[in-house]
């Protein structure tokens, strides 16, 4: 027990905040020895318990991903009324309760502004500071109210043998929001709002009730420290709390609290808040002027931060000792022509691992190179280095014949990486965005938007681009978002494209635009690093693949002269076998019914069923209204017409409590947006959505949720095997297992799966679907969306076709991409018959 209180203490910053208020401490105490008198040091407890008690509350909001910048005016506005109170009515307990419950107030009034409202926690607290601030002037006519009942003075001025009742009430307090954070589902729900609210909700988190009430406990908060302030002053006063809310806030960042939320510390905020009191009654005590007091408090912010941040700090000093200007060795040609990279013995290294390993490889004009490898294989260093983002370790970069050094992405001249997300404006026109950072001007140094649309014009005509150059780019398909950065990198004569999984957001339509675009450019004279974990796209698209594996160079094959399962031995370094399994298995009653579902927009009427031991695929273009129909079925969005009947009940739709009650879980398409919480641990994602239902009267219980997620890391085959790592340092494939691992906890009946293996390599996708294969023989009843053809014919007994949002045809196992194809486009109909339901003697066993 005592370890569990005192581990928090080890962690981020405790230990150097520790040392700095001994140092603090012993330095004042020297200057001038009266620093150390019982007096001055109960005086700065005092002073100090004030400022951690509304600390607390303000790591709690901070944590949630929120701010309160209304506390020092809610506190003033709190005394206030505690004031008025004892003046009207002389009872000390109508007072307590008209301070506290005055604080709340304004805190709810925060929270339903943020949490109903939506409006930003910065503008809504900005507007009920001011709020507050006025009330209390007002309601004081700008002047204090002296309090002289001890009850209430008792709190703020007197002593338990040498402790400030103040300390111990601070003290107190620090005791229930550890116990909160750390051991109540409130509190794990506070920190997965703060991580990614996204994730909280899809996995049944309150999330706009938690908002709520962390601004009202802030409130309610604010008004107990308007009593130890009355008691510290023996007045109310409409002035008080003036700046608290700041150094509230300076006392959890300095604490380790990230301003981006989910992450947080009340020890370290507790310590904070005593260091700012040594050191602000410190500086004063020796007369030091009140500017420098304030320099010295910005300067220990951001020693905090950089402290907690030592990548900020390296990044610092790395940005510092860059050269401005390109190294002499780097002759290399930037137009089109007859160019070629080689990598000769490429090696980087970071603090406890070797991502590169001696990698070599060359990429010569007019030639396609896929480059393969599992997540964590080393692609994303590899282009780092290729682009100049990092500069390698060992080997050498050679262009055209000579070698190269880049100290920054601005010396790699003619080479372009298309990343998975853009690095363009989308607030800007295609045209503007052709030309950022490169804009051209007219000899009075005004921008030259007449040349800047004849060139975009001209490079589109020459790619063979129907884009309109006028068009903000928001208003472009992601596809075509695609077409033009990578008319971007040609138009400022990029020979060398790195594209970095281009197809993985994009219709079947806009990647066959981008075929075409990648066969003028190998025309054109370009040579191309493609990097895919389609199959299918490396063997279509590529002349040679390139595998990485732990960082090192494995092999190179042409593509015409190998096999797709010789490059996924390569990729993995075992035999993965069939990577879409098919599993026959035992056919249960019908868990899923729908007939003619609409959402009342893109979805307009779908029919299918799905029983139990079965995984129906939904087939069909980009926008065909796939992920709308398990959406819907979900309970994420309401339905507008038709009917949903979940193993024999009717459904209304619009509610994913009742849908999960129900026995419905859902795997996002997008993990990063709602599939789990990155700043959470493997832990504590695997029984987020568990430990509702799991925990008595709200509180966790460590042991059990510590065996939960070793028997889920261990039956999903999570790597690495550390229930404690953060989710956000796995590889994709091991991500998306977690996001699994969370609903398996739950015990569904049937699964919804978006994308299951969208962004995951070839070892990862035959694991994912051998898991969703036993969860079928298990008596799962799986309805999943792919993109991926050859993972749909491969898995699925059954394929439901889309089109223009609604469901066309169904197709009995053993159809071809061609029978789906001629669906999708809308030539024909198909509707064999559904699945057949056995006696009920014979269901196959629910999970």
């Amino acid at each position: 027990m005592f370890q569990s209180w005192t581990s928090p203490l080890l962690r981020r910053n405790e230990p150097v905040l520790i040392a700095v208020l001994l140092v603090a401490i012993a330095v004042f105490g020297w200057i001038d020895p009266r620093f150390l008198s019982t007096g001055n040091l109960v005086s700065i407890a005092q002073q100090s318990a004030v400022i951690a008690l509304i600390s607390f509350a303000m790591t709690a909001v901070i944590i949630a991903r929120g701010i309160d910048i209304s506390v020092g005016s809610n506190l003033a506005c709190s005394g206030i009324a505690a004031g008025l109170a004892y003046t009207a009515t002389g009872s000390a307990s109508l007072s307590l309760l008209a301070a506290i419950g005055g604080g709340a107030a304004i805190g709810l009034l925060n929270g339903a502004l943020i949490g109903f409202a939506g409006i930003s926690p910065f503008i809504a607290t900005l507007a009920t500071m001011a709020f507050a601030r006025g009330l209390a002037l007002s309601l004081s006519g700008a002047s204090s109210i002296a309090v002289a009942d001890p009850v209430l003075l008792f709190a703020g001025r007197e002593t338990i043998g040498l402790l400030p009742v103040s300390v111990i009430i601070a003290a107190i307090c620090l005791s229930l929001w550890w116990f909160v954070l750390n051991r109540t589902v409130y509190g794990r729900w506070i920190y997965a709002i703060g991580g990614n609210a996204g994730a909280a909700r899809a996995s049944l988190v309150p999330v706009d009730l938690v908002r709520i009430s962390v601004y009202l406990i802030a409130g309610a908060t604010a008004g107990l420290g308007a009593i130890l302030t009355i008691g510290r002053l023996g007045s109310a006063q409409p002035l008080a709390g003036t700046g608290l809310e700041f150094t509230a806030i300076t006392a959890a960042i300095i604490g380790g609290t990230k301003l981006s939320g989910g992450q947080g510390s009340i020890w370290g905020t507790a310590i904070g808040a005593l260091l700012l009191g040594v050191i602000n009654t410190g500086l004063s005590f020796l007369q030091v002027p009140q500017i420098l007091i304030y320099f010295v408090t910005a300067s220990l912010i951001l020693v905090a931060v950089l402290t907690s941040q030592p990548e900020s700090v390296a990044a610092l000093f790395k940005t510092g000792g860059r050269k401005s200007t390109p190294s002499p060795r780097n002759t290399a040609a930037t137009s089109v022509g007859k160019h070629s990279i080689a990598l000769r013995g490429l090696g980087k290294s970071f603090p406890g691992v070797k991502a590169l390993d001696g990698v070599s490889f060359a990429v010569s004009a007019g030639e396609v190179v896929g480059l393969a490898g599992e997540n964590g294989a080393g692609k994303s260093t590899l282009v780092k280095c290729i682009s100049g983002l990092h500069r390698p370790d060992e080997g050498e970069i050679v262009i055209d014949g000579n070698a190269v050094q880049f100290h920054s992405p601005s010396d790699a001249k003619g080479i372009s990486v298309i990343h998975q997300h853009f690095s363009l404006s989308p607030d800007l026109t295609v045209a503007e965005n052709l030309f950022i950072g490169r804009e051209p001007h007219t000899r009075l140094g005004f921008l030259d938007r007449a040349r800047m649309r004849r060139d975009a014009k001209a490079i589109m005509d020459e790619l063979s681009l129907d884009i309109d150059i006028g068009a903000e780019l928001r208003t472009l398909s992601v596809g075509h978002r695609q077409m033009v950065e990578i008319a971007r990198a040609v138009l400022s004569d990029a020979w060398f494209f790195i594209m970095d999984e281009p197809t993985s957001a994009l219709s079947n339509r806009e990647r066959d635009q981008l075929y075409d675009l990648i066969d003028r450019l190998r025309a054109r004279g370009a040579g191309i690093l493609y990097i895919s974990h389609k199959m299918e796209e490396i063997f279509s698209q590529c002349d040679r693949v390139v595998v990485l594996r732990d960082g090192r160079f494995i092999g190179e094959r042409q593509t015409r002269q190998t096999s797709e399962a010789e490059i996924v031995s390569m990729m993995v370094g075992r035999d993965v076998g069939d990577i879409f399994p098919y599993l026959e298995a035992q056919v249960g009653e019908t868990a899923i019914e729908i007939s003619n579902i609409s959402d009342g927009k893109l979805l307009k009427s779908a029919t299918l069923s799905v029983c139990r031991g079965e995984i129906v695929a939904l087939a069909g273009l980009m926008g065909s209204g796939r992920s709308e129909v398990l959406r819907l079925i979900a309970g994420l969005e309401p339905m507008h017409g038709g009917t949903l009947r979940i193993f024999g009940g009717q459904q209304t739709g619009g509610d994913t409590k009742a849908a999960n009650r129900a026995g419905i879980v859902y795997i996002p398409e997008d993990r990063h947006l709602e599939g789990f919480v990155g700043t959470m641990s493997i832990r504590d994602n695997l029984s987020l959505a568990w430990i509702s239902d799991n925990s008595h009267f709200g509180l966790l219980r460590p042991r059990r949720i510590l065996a939960l997620a070793r028997d889920l890391i261990g039956s999903l085959g999570v790597r690495p095997a550390q229930p404690d790592k953060m989710t956000i340092e796995l590889s994709g494939g091991n991500q998306q297992k977690v996001v699994i691992g969370k609903w398996l906890a739950t015990k569904p009946k049937i699964i919804l799966l978006d994308e299951p293996t969208r962004g995951v390599d070839v070892g990862a996708k035959s694991e994912l679907h051998h898991l969703i294969a036993r969860l079928k023989a298990e008596g799962a009843a799986i309805l999943m969306v792919s993109s991926e053809l050859p993972e749909v014919l491969g898995v699925a007994d059954r394929i439901v076709v889309m089109r223009e949002g609604h469901s066309v045809g169904t197709l009995a196992r053993g159809a071809t991409e061609e029978d789906v194809m001629t669906l999708a486009f809308g030539d024909r109909t198909i509707t064999p018959p559904a699945c057949s339901p056995r006696p009920a003697s014979n269901l196959a066993p629910c999970l």
